[in-house]
C-alpha cells in the first residue's frame, strides 16, 4: 500500500534528481529554474505540472492540496516551500544530486 512517507519519499527522490539526470528520459526536478525568473512567469505551475507528469500518483490531488508558494525571511531572502497536503518541504536549502554526487577524485579534462 501506498502511505503517506512512500509519496514524501518519492517526492524527495524527483526534487534531487535533476532534470535528464537518467538517460533518455526527462524525469527530475529543475530547482534552478525556480530563481531569477520574472514574477509574471508562471514557473510555479509548470514546476507542479512537470512534478504530476513525472509522479502520476499526484496526479489525482487537487491544486488545493499541492502548491509551491514563498514566504519572506529578513530583507532579502525568499523561502521557496512545495506543499503537498500538510506536509511542507523547502526547496531553498535543496541540494541536487549532482552536485554532491561528486567523488573525491578529480580529473582534468584539459590533462596532457
Amino acid at each position: 500500500m501506498i502511505d503517506r512517507s512512500k509519496i514524501v519519499a518519492m517526492v524527495e527522490h524527483w526534487l534531487m534528481t535533476p532534470p535528464n539526470a537518467y538517460y533518455g528520459s526527462s524525469y527530475g526536478a529543475d530547482l534552478n529554474g525556480l530563481l531569477l525568473v520574472s514574477l509574471t512567469s508562471n514557473v510555479a505551475d509548470e514546476f507542479i505540472a512537470k512534478m504530476k507528469a513525472d509522479l502520476p500518483i499526484l496526479s489525482s490531488l487537487d491544486s488545493d492540496e499541492l502548491s509551491l508558494y514563498t514566504t519572506t525571511s529578513g530583507f532579502e531572502k525568499r523561502i521557496i516551500v512545495l506543499r503537498i497536503g500538510t506536509v511542507s518541504i523547502d526547496l531553498t536549502n535543496l541540494q541536487q544530486s549532482s552536485s554532491q554526487s561528486q567523488s573525491s577524485e578529480t580529473y582534468d579534462a584539459n590533462a596532457v
